[in-house]
């Protein structure tokens, strides 16, 4: 749920929903708008930035698509060198300069949000990547992989003080 009355949903058609949803007995929820990418989608995440706007990821086929929420406009589609068919997913930043992806293969990229350009690539698991998302700081972000494991990774690994 975005808000108590809004509810978005996303299907094997490649269409997200805008459901309007009422706690009132009787009152069938209602579609307000929608959004279609070119293939199932695999994972969405709705991140509000500091600015007060509200991007929706989509990780859909081969591509991680970005929406303003509120005008439903594209803002961008990046082609990634993975597939969201069976798994994996993307998370943005809390900044919204960075995300990260990860998919079909054992790989964790890091790309940037302005020009789609890799900036980083990890090995850490041994299994398809299933799920990622940054912690709220942006500080951290963690992923989740069939192999069973759980990595949690830092953002900016540069900054780490050296003792």
């Amino acid at each position: 749920r975005v808000t108590d009355e809004l509810l978005l949903a996303a299907d094997a058609d490649g269409v997200i929903r805008f459901w309007k949803v009422s706690e009132d007995e009787g009152e069938a929820p209602e579609v307000l708008d929608t959004i279609k990418v070119d293939a199932e989608v695999r994972d969405m995440e709705l991140v509000k930035l500091a600015d007060g706007q509200l991007i929706l990821t989509i990780a859909a086929g081969n591509k991680v698509s970005f929406f303003d929420s509120n005008t439903k406009e594209l803002i961008h589609a990046y082609t990634m060198p993975i597939h969201f068919r069976d798994e994996g997913g993307a998370s943005l930043h809390p900044a919204g300069k960075r995300f990260v992806a990860g998919g079909s293969d054992l790989w964790v990229r890091v790309f940037d949000f302005d020009n789609g350009q890799e900036l980083e690539c990890l090995k850490g698991h041994h299994g398809p990547i299933r799920c990622l998302r940054y912690a709220p700081d942006g500080k951290t972000y963690a992923t989740g992989s069939e192999d069973g494991t759980i990595r949690l990774w830092k953002t900016f690994p540069e900054d780490e003080e050296v003792q």
